[in-house]
């Protein structure tokens, strides 16, 4: 199993680079950190077209997170912490065999 992070700095300006990634190397989970996309404006049908399950978690203006797989994951949990140094998204979810992956961004303010 192949699973991925990259921290894309806006999935719609990267949305090429991504596409030719997913082509290239196939992974079964990509998580994306600062999509900087709400999900409404999010490409869903570009990963979908690549057989990609999406889950997002967008935001407004900058930061937000993304997960695509292969397969349907279960358990899916978000977290958003403000305090005034930091913005913390912990995001956690369920893959085989009850294995949990927690993925963690932080942006310093």
């Amino acid at each position: 199993m192949i699973i991925s992070s990259w921290n894309v700095n806006s999935v719609r300006a990267r949305i090429e680079n991504i596409k030719e990634y997913l082509k290239k190397y196939s992974p079964d989970i990509l998580m994306m950190q600062e999509i900087k996309a709400q999900d409404e404006n999010y490409p869903y049908e570009d990963f979908e077209k690549s057989n990609y399950q999406n889950y997002v978690f967008g935001q407004k203006s900058y930061n937000g997170v993304a997960i695509i797989s292969k397969k349907k994951l279960d358990k899916i949990e978000i977290k958003n912490t403000d305090q005034s140094t930091c913005l913390i998204q912990h995001t956690t979810y369920q893959i085989l065999h009850g294995k949990r992956i927690h993925l963690i961004f932080i942006l310093l303010l």
